[in-house]
């Protein structure tokens, strides 16, 4: 994926906002207590999650957890707004200097490399928040790993799962 084609993504999510058919197609697919844990994610992270959900509707996917990671997969990043500035250095370091990018999200959230900590641990915020709110532990599971290095043909249910659902985050 061209750093190109990740700024031009990146600005359009940004300015984008979901609509009422938007959001009645994540209720479709979320539990209530889900619901609510996706109206508390940015309009940015909802539009991707719609964009994503789209995707995997589009390739005749009907799993309930897969679809609902699909919207649900950025929600640990509500823990912690990211702002725009910090979205883009994300997105440079990261196809820069990707093991940077990793390696600073190790740090403290209260220092600079805030943002890659955002970056690095949200799976694993949203997976928590999933839990609490009643989610299953697949889907919760999916959340987890959605930005694990998977082989290109995962053997288990829930790594095929999760490969489809990278796919499709990859494309949005």
């Amino acid at each position: 994926m061209s750093l190109t084609y990740r700024a031009s993504q990146t600005f359009r999510v940004l300015l984008a906002k979901p609509g009422s058919e938007d959001l009645a197609l994540a209720e479709e697919h979320l539990l209530p207590p889900l619901v609510e844990l996706f109206h508390q994610m940015s309009p940015a992270d909802q539009i991707h999650g719609l964009r994503v959900l789209h995707s995997l509707l589009a390739q005749d996917e009907g799993d309930p957890n897969l679809l609902a990671a699909a919207l649900l997969h950025d929600v640990g990043k509500s823990q912690v707004r990211l702002r725009l500035w910090e979205r883009i250095l994300i997105v440079l370091v990261s196809w820069f200097a990707p093991e940077r990018s990793q390696r600073w999200g190790e740090g403290q959230l209260n220092s600079w490399r805030r943002p890659f900590v955002i970056a690095v641990h949200h799976p694993a915020w949203g997976a928590e928040m999933i839990r609490q709110a009643g989610g299953t532990e697949e889907l919760a599971t999916l959340v987890l790993r959605h930005q694990e290095t998977l082989p290109p043909d995962p053997a288990k249910e829930i790594d095929r799962l999760l490969f489809r659902l990278q796919e499709a985050d990859g494309l949005n």
